[in-house]
This record gives structure tokens, sequence and C-alpha cells, in this order.
């Protein structure tokens, strides 16, 4: 069956498939590779205390200028952390201001 299906398919096909692979890749909306990100805003000494398993530490006042330095698309979704909430409101705040649209509180 193999060799019969490979004997009808002709090499225009196989780059017509190829072609429409490649135009689906570039046309899939950004958010079907974006990945979720928690981020500790508190300062270093609160992160190495304790932290949500995973979060990499970024504080507050430092958000918006370091987070791309660590991959994160403004198309990713961000849960930013911090002990009493009001950190991570204003982080939230700075990042949506900045562009990024998914941005939610962690707790």
């Amino acid at each position: 069956m193999i060799q019969s299906l490979q004997s009808k398919i002709s090499k225009k096909h196989l780059l017509a498939l190829g072609a429409a692979i490649m135009i689906g890749v570039m046309v899939l909306p950004s958010y079907a590779n974006a990945a979720t990100v928690v981020i500790d805003v508190r300062t270093p000494e609160e992160y190495q205390v304790s932290h949500p398993e995973g979060a990499i530490n970024i504080p507050h006042s430092e958000i918006v200028a370091k987070i791309a330095s660590q991959g994160v698309a403004k198309s990713d979704t961000i849960k930013v952390f911090s002990r009493g909430g009001s950190r991570a409101e204003q982080a939230k705040t700075a990042l949506q201001e900045a562009g990024y649209s998914n941005v939610e509180i962690h707790k």
C-alpha cells in the first residue's frame, strides 16, 4: 500500500504540501506557542527564603527593564507573585503598560 501511495505522490504534490505546511506555521496565532512564566517580584532575599516552584525572581521595581532578558514574549502568560499582593499588582500594571497582554496575579 505504501508503494502504491508513493507512486501516486509526485514531486509537485510534495512541494505543494510542504508550502502549505510552512504557510500554516507562519499564520498560526502567536498564542499557539505562548508559555506560562511565574515571576516572583519580591526582593532576592525574600525569594531565597521561599518562592513558588519554578518561579524566576525579578524585583517589581525592575520588572519592565529585566523581563525581556528572561526570554519572556509579550504574548506569554505571566503570573506575578508577591507575599501580600501589592508589589504583584504594581508589576502587573507596569507589564500591561509595557504591552504584555496576559498578566495575572499568582496566588
